[in-house]
């Protein structure tokens, strides 16, 4: 049997949704004055709800281990090859395209970018979402 979702989380899931589309739209021609060398973010957004900001991995670079304690969308604005190293060491290879959505729980992880070419996220953190 399916299971069935409360309304406030559908409501939540939308806004998300909506506001991941919405920054999808406006980023898509951002570029930074000067294009660096080293991994970078920025908050672009962020109230009571969600945070999100615009991560820039070069080719190479690597995000140092961090956590994300809520549940988040990435919004694929320039895409390329991502590895992903949990907390137990295990890793995991994110072949992305643009415009891509992708849903990521909670974790503690680093990131590196280990394709050719520059990878641009915007990673959207609900902060309010329900704990299962």
């Amino acid at each position: 049997m399916p299971r069935r979702i409360k309304p406030e989380r559908l409501i939540t899931l939308a806004l998300v949704a909506l506001a991941a589309l919405g920054l999808a739209v406006i980023l898509a021609g951002w570029a930074p004055a000067a294009e660096g060398t080293e991994y970078s973010q920025k908050i672009v957004l962020q109230n009571d709800r969600v945070r999100a900001q615009m991560n820039y991995y070069p080719a190479g670079t690597s995000a140092p281990e961090h956590e994300h304690k809520s549940p988040r969308v990435v919004v694929v604005v320039e895409g390329g090859t991502l590895e992903i190293r949990d907390a137990s060491g295990k890793i995991s290879t994110l072949s992305l395209k643009n415009g891509d959505i992708v849903w990521r729980g909670p974790e503690k992880h680093s990131v590196t970018n280990s394709g050719s070419t520059p990878v641009r996220l915007v990673e959207i953190d609900v902060l309010d979402c329900p704990k299962r």
